[in-house]
């Protein structure tokens, strides 16, 4: 009787070390597939999670013309035939004389994420284009007390127009062409509506020749407050991690005291 519930003991020690284990989040590829492993027919689909993110703010759902500044300039379908499509995205293009020049977004896509836009880019001349997905948004966030704009609208405008190259909460994406996000929301919100000195930033304000109306800038800066407001919510929550770490701790804690009340119990039965 007393080995069974030494044995009782230990396997439920097991347990819950395999579930405190289980518990802990997977590790996943910015886009949801990891390495080249992905199923080619689904390459379309995660390609366009990928133009959703990086590509749809200057080039619009399916390349057509946004904005009359040079930035947001139609994208010839035909020219996405050759390999120049793939140079463009690793390398960049455009220049500096020029006001308006394309990111290197070899930077920050891998290979496989490459492969996938360039499959989904290839879908405009077939007909079978699959639909760009909405933005995650998440939990949508509450008025700043004297920003007019409706944050929650701001937020679909920052998840469209902004994330790709800042990250979903301003942080970057560690590259010089995607920094990070500073200053006050009046001030991030006048760069996104005039631009910036650098030919990355062009100007998404309507009026300035971008596809971004007063509204909608409106909005972007209430959305960009409620980060000041939230700033204790933007930090890493550990408190999971220390959860598990204690679930962990009491799962090896009671598989110690399994494994020594069987060894007392099998050396009082030998004896």
């Amino acid at each position: 009787m007393k080995r069974w519930m030494a044995i009782l003991t230990l396997a439920l020690g097991t347990l819950l070390a395999l579930l405190a284990l289980g518990a802990a989040p997977p590790i996943l590829a910015q886009d949801g597939h990891e390495g080249d492993s992905g199923d080619a027919d689904l390459a379309p689909l995660r390609g366009a999670a990928v133009y959703a993110e990086f590509c749809q703010a200057c080039h619009g759902p399916q390349g057509e013309a946004l904005g009359t500044g040079a930035a947001f300039a139609a994208i010839d379908a035909a020219a996405l035939a050759g390999g120049g499509a793939r140079q463009a995205i690793l390398e960049g293009a455009g220049s500096a004389d020029s006001g308006a020049a394309m990111p290197p977004y070899g930077d920050v896509l891998s290979g496989a994420q490459v492969d996938d836009l360039l499959a989904y880019l290839g879908t405009w001349t077939t007909g079978e284009t699959p639909p760009l997905p909405e933005p995650n948004i998440g939990p949508l966030p509450e008025s700043v007390e004297g920003f007019a704009g409706d944050p929650a609208a701001g937020a679909a405008v920052y998840a469209r127009f902004c994330a790709g190259c800042h990250g979903a909460s301003g942080a970057g994406r560690g590259a010089p062409a995607f920094p990070k996000l500073a200053g006050e929301a009046a001030q991030i919100a006048s760069v996104a509506r005039q631009g910036h000195e650098s030919p990355f930033m062009p100007a998404f304000g309507a009026a300035q020749g971008g596809p971004l109306s007063d509204a909608q800038l409106t909005d972007l800066e209430a959305y960009l407050a409620t980060w000041a407001q939230n700033e204790t919510s933007q930090e890493p929550d550990d408190s999971r991690g220390y959860s598990l770490l204690i679930v962990v701790a009491g799962a090896v804690a009671i598989l110690l005291l399994g494994v020594t009340y069987m060894a007392r119990v099998v050396v009082k039965e030998e004896a």
